[in-house]
């Protein structure tokens, strides 16, 4: 048994990141292992997550760290936060701390932590770092591990060009596996993210403007919440349902027959994941290795040019017009799904656990 803390940006935020974190504690725990998820911040909107009681979780702050203008105040809440880190460290014998985000990192670096081994992670994919000047403070972090998980190979071996030599694959485990595949019965096209610029659901919206008149049967729902939500709202499109963010989105998946993500960003996306689980076909937008490795063209889903509403909506359509075509890539997208059911990946976990 090796006593894991596994630390996050906040374990209460309705985001993939604190979602696969809850998975992944929770797992551990199952093989055996003392599990501690430790939350830096509460999230501004916080959400309790349903848990087994497996593994323990703590938040170390009781609100969001202050912003950067009211500098005393944040340093307050930086020393609260790295007292806390101290605390829980000291608290059991020595082991493997695995810092999900990058500010975990920096955060754990201003506390003595010899004794325990460090693994990184990283949930979004190289090139969105390089785009978005990430880099520079991703390899800063993480450039002195052993093991820093990316979640594909091409993103590991970015990282290892830039010269973070201890960059591994390892994918994130899905949070469930439905016994049987959705039945694709409900014409219902579902996206499901957060509503904002860089997951790009206004070229859903001009995408189904486009394949909604002459397909009367077909509805879209949002599931997700954000600052295009309003915008959204207005558009006042046809057979259109806004729902709230869930950390339960099996139920809206197995009804539905289509998953739409049509981002401009995306690391390795579990709610395409999740969809291809419950054997939904998605229309995508090639915005990551991750999207790419999930999503093989005319097989699994069919890819769209990042940005380009006419190419998205011609996908989208046709899959919306071939039963035929849904069908089959129901299969396969479930077939495809298999490798990351929670029991597989925490078998690649195991021996990085236990390395000396």
């Amino acid at each position: 048994m090796t006593s894991v803390v596994i630390m996050v940006n906040s374990i209460t935020e309705l985001g993939g990141a604190a979602r696969v974190a809850h998975v992944l504690a929770q797992g551990l725990a199952g093989r055996g292992h003392s599990v501690h998820l430790v939350g830096l911040e509460m999230a501004a909107e916080p959400h309790a997550f349903a848990t087994d009681q497996s593994y323990r979780s703590t938040t170390l702050l009781p609100s969001p760290v202050p912003s950067a203008s009211d500098e005393q105040a944040r340093s307050d809440a930086e020393a609260g936060i790295l007292q806390g880190i101290h605390d829980v460290l000291a608290e059991g014998d020595p082991g493997v701390v695995i810092t999900t985000q990058v500010w975990c990192k920096e955060m754990l670096d201003r506390v003595p932590h010899d004794q325990w081994r460090v693994i990184g992670q990283y949930h979004s994919s190289a090139e969105a770092a390089e785009m978005g000047g990430d880099a520079e403070r991703l390899l800063a972090a993480y450039s002195d591990l052993d093991v820093v998980t990316l979640l594909t190979q091409a993103d590991a071996d970015r990282c290892v060009s830039w010269g973070m030599h201890g960059a591994i694959a390892l994918p994130n485990p899905l949070a469930f596996w439905p016994e049987q595949p959705s039945p694709l019965t409900d014409r219902v096209v579902t996206y499901l993210g957060r509503l904002s610029v860089e997951k790009a659901p206004g070229i859903l919206a001009d995408a189904w403007a486009r394949v909604a008149a002459d397909r009367h049967e077909w509805r879209l729902r949002f599931v997700g919440s954000g600052p295009l939500v309003d915008e959204l709202r207005d558009r006042n499109l046809p057979r259109v349902q806004f729902v709230e963010p869930t950390s339960h989105p099996q139920g809206y998946l197995m009804a539905s027959s289509i998953l739409a993500l049509p981002s401009l960003v995306e690391g390795f996306p579990l709610s395409l994941m999740e969809a291809m689980a419950c054997g939904l076909p998605a229309v995508a937008a090639d915005a990551s290795s991750g999207v790419r490795q999930l999503v093989t063209h005319g097989r699994t889903g069919l890819l769209a040019v990042r940005g380009d509403v006419d190419d998205f909506s011609g996908h989208l359509g046709r899959l919306m017009d071939d039963e035929e075509l849904r069908r089959s890539m129901s299969v396969e997208a479930r077939t495809a799904a298999e490798i990351y059911r929670l029991e597989t990946v925490l078998d690649l976990w195991e021996p990085l656990l236990r390395a000396d």
